[in-house]
Formats: C-alpha cells, structure tokens, sequence
C-alpha cells in the first residue's frame, strides 16, 4: 500500500470564516480609531523597519500607510527641527533601555501645515529567536496643546491690558540676574504709576478707567525695545526691566514714556481723558538677588517723585 502524501490538513470552513471575522473586526477598529497604529521591529543596526500601519496615517499625517511601512524614516523627516533632537535621544533611550517611549512633537505635513503629536509605543516580549516587535500609537494633541497655551497665558498675563503679571516679570527678572552673573552688564528697573487715577475712575466710571489702563498700556510697549519686559504690577502700576541699558539711557526712557503719556488725549466715547505718571528709577546692583529688594528701591524712588509734585521722574 502506497503511503498517502503528507499534506498539511486544510482548515474546516468554519475556522476560515472565524479567521475571516477577526481580521475584519481588526480593520474597522483601526479604520474607526482616531489614532494611527504601527508595529516595528529594531534590526541588529539599530533600524527601525515598519510592519503595519494603520490607514488613519492619511488623515493624521497625510501620508498613506504604505509609505511608512516602505519607509519608516519617513516620520523622522517630519518632525520639527527644533524637536527633533529631543525626538532621537529619547527614542534611543526607549530602545535601549526596552521601556516604554513616550513624547509630544510638532509634524511638519505634506501640505506645510503644522500639527502637535503624542507618541508612545512599547516593546511586546520576544517569541522564541524572532525579534521583538514595538507597538505603538499617534494621536492629533493640536487642541490640547492650543489650549495649555491659553491656560499658560492667562496665568502668566494680566487679562485687561493684555501685559505680563507679576508672575512673568519675576520669571524674565531672575534669568536677567542670572545672567548678570556670567556677564556683568547695566539694567534698570522702572516702576510707573498713573497720577490720580482714582479721579478718573471716580469722575468717568470704571469703564473709561480700563480704558485708559489698555491705552496707556499700548503707549508703554511703543516705546520699549523686543528685550525689554513690562508688567501690570497691580491696580494702575506698571512694571518694567530694560536689560543692558545704563542709568542715563534709561531715564531718557522713562521721560520718553512720561511725556508720552502726558501729552497723549484718550478718546472715551466722546470723552476727552487726560492723565499723567510718575516714574521711579533703580539700577540693579551686584548685591541684588530678589526682584523683591530691587521693586522696594524703584517704590521709594517712585513716591519721591510723587513728593515732589507727580509726572516726574526720579531715582534711587
């Protein structure tokens, strides 16, 4: 009796069929998932060469998945320069530590727009002698990091006049310090106040005041360079730093602010609104190590020059 050919026996219908099921549950749930899924694997020279990619590639990158799969490089030519370096040490670090990475990055799409990206993936356990395979996820973060932005914002800028608060100035103050350090230079702190503010708000309203606040604040910056930083300190004070600028130059900014305010008239729905300010004036000091002891100087200057008959400027 001849032997019958040793065929591998062909599966029953019913396991094709629920072989089928699977793999078409798979590919809606990666069709309807808002996040583009990919297995790679890492070869001995440290390579990554893409297995699969889900088709939501298109519309979170605009690119389709093929391509990816024929290239994974191609997701490194996209992320930002700026990100990037950050981007490869800490994809290195994952690979050689087999830990889970995770990172937020800008893409640059085919089109030149712009979109902020979360990436995590992670190392599945190796089966037997094949190489271990890494899965792993993109999602669109756009929104959210629009919206740490706002909340950024708003924490560090004053919400009437649209200046820095005081959280911001004293951040900017202690990198000037800091800097002071390494490389000695001149820097003046301005302390302004509005004279007689409260007659505005008492005679014109409240309204006409923050009115007032806003334009005076538009009128401040005017006269300030990119370095220079300005604050809201509070109520109708304004903070201000001119970094690298020596006494006499800042105090040929300080006039230049008072006479502008002074000689501007500030149009309120058919309300003619004056005001002036009184300015006070310190350089920092190699001795100086809190924004709070410089302020201190620039207040006594400021109530000085409020001794001495307001819209002046004065020093200490």
């Amino acid at each position: 009796m001849n032997k019958a050919p040793n065929h591998p026996p062909t599966p029953p219908d019913e396991s094709l069929r629920e072989l089928q099921a699977k793999a078409d549950r798979f590919d809606r749930f990666t069709s309807n998932v808002p996040a583009m899924l990919y297995d790679y694997i890492i070869d001995p020279q440290g390579v990554s060469h893409c297995l699969y990619c889900s088709a939501y590639s298109l519309e979170l990158l605009g690119v389709p998945p093929a391509e990816f799969v024929e290239d994974m490089s191609k997701f490194w030519d996209m992320v930002h320069s700026e990100d990037l370096p950050d981007f490869q040490r800490a994809d290195q670090e994952a690979n050689r530590e087999s830990d889970l990475f995770l990172m937020d990055v800008r893409a640059i799409l085919p089109c030149g727009g712009e979109k902020w990206i979360r990436i995590s993936s992670k190392r599945n356990p190796p089966v037997g002698d094949q190489p271990a395979i890494w899965s792993g996820y993109m999602i669109d973060i756009s929104d959210t990091k629009k919206l740490e932005r706002m909340l950024q914002e708003q924490a560090s800028h004053d919400f009437l006049t649209g200046l820095g608060n005081r959280h911001y100035f004293h951040r900017y103050f202690q990198s000037e310090l800091m800097r002071k350090e390494r490389y000695p230079s001149h820097s003046v702190v301005l302390l302004l106040d509005l004279d007689h503010f409260k007659a505005i708000n008492d005679h014109f309203g409240h309204d006409a005041g923050d009115y007032v606040l806003k334009a005076v604040s538009e009128l401040v910056r005017e006269q300030l360079r990119a370095i220079d930083i300005v604050a809201r300190w509070g109520g109708e004070e304004f903070c201000i730093l001119l970094p690298e600028t020596a006494q006499a130059a800042a105090r040929a900014v300080a006039e230049r602010i008072r006479a502008t305010v002074e000689q501007h008239q500030f149009n309120y729905q058919g309300l003619r609104i004056r005001v002036s300010t009184s300015i006070g004036m310190t350089a920092l000091t190699a001795r100086d190590e809190r924004v709070e002891e410089v302020v201190r100087r620039a207040d006594q200057a400021l109530y000085q020059a409020k001794r001495d008959g307001r819209n002046r400027v004065a020093c200490c």
